[in-house]
């Protein structure tokens, strides 16, 4: 027996920009933070975001993950990052993730509502934080999706913006996903990083990668053949 996915309100499909990120939930707010990079890509059915801190460690001369020490691997292992499928029923959304960078056990539930057409205002139940979301896109754009033989979301395309996802190898110890990165030796760290998410623009020359977890990468054109060998599905939003 198959289970249709849950359709996502056309008015939330798009690209997202987050402009504003605080604590608590209203004014004064304790901390505020409006220079991070975060995008959300928002389909029919899939998510993809992630969220690149402002003061993050110089990656000068990197080429991969084997070129970075430690200090370099902990930021890494620590950055916000996940894909997965959207709920949102009457202004309540909740983002059930799949594939997760930096794993919580709490889970991803916040409070939709419009500050005015094009700027989104996702409030947690409890009031604890406040995130302004500005629209990057229409909800009127072709959207692409394709999926591993896994089911793991590897190519998400809504128009001009894309999030390609580069899964982890399959390893023994899962239990460093959810230790603290101070505790996990360097290969774990390694490991823990290596699920990379890019988010690209489509260009006159191709797709380019704009930010990413792995920040080495950021300005490579990317071939979008590489993620050909999944299940793909493409739809008109």
């Amino acid at each position: 027996m198959s289970v249709s996915l849950p359709s996502i309100p056309r008015e939330f499909r798009g690209g997202w920009q987050r402009t504003l990120y605080a604590e608590p939930a209203t004014e004064p707010y304790q901390q505020a933070d409006s220079t991070s990079q975060v995008v959300w890509l928002q389909g029919e059915h899939w998510h993809a975001d992630l969220r690149l801190p402002a003061n993050g460690p110089d990656f000068s001369g990197i080429t991969g993950l084997e070129a970075c020490n430690r200090s370099q691997l902990e930021w890494l292992a620590s950055l916000t990052a996940f894909a997965g499928v959207t709920q949102i029923e009457e202004g309540l959304c909740i983002w059930h993730r799949y594939q997760d960078l930096c794993l919580s056990l709490e889970r991803d539930v916040g409070l939709l509502r419009w500050l005015d057409d094009t700027t989104l205002e996702e409030r947690h139940p409890h009031g604890l934080y406040v995130e302004h979301w500005q629209r990057l896109s229409g909800n009127a754009v072709e959207e692409v999706v394709r999926c591993d033989e896994q089911g793991h979301l590897r190519w998400l395309q809504l128009g001009e913006y894309a999030i390609a996802i580069t899964p982890r190898s399959a390893t023994a110890n899962l239990a460093a996903l959810f230790e603290p990165v101070s505790d996990l030796t360097e290969g774990a760290l390694r490991w823990r990083a290596s699920l990379c998410f890019d988010y690209l623009e489509r260009s006159q020359n191709g797709w380019q990668i704009v930010l990413s977890t792995h920040p080495w990468r950021v300005g490579e054109l990317l071939s979008v053949s590489t993620f050909n060998d999944g299940h793909r599905s493409q739809i008109g939003v």
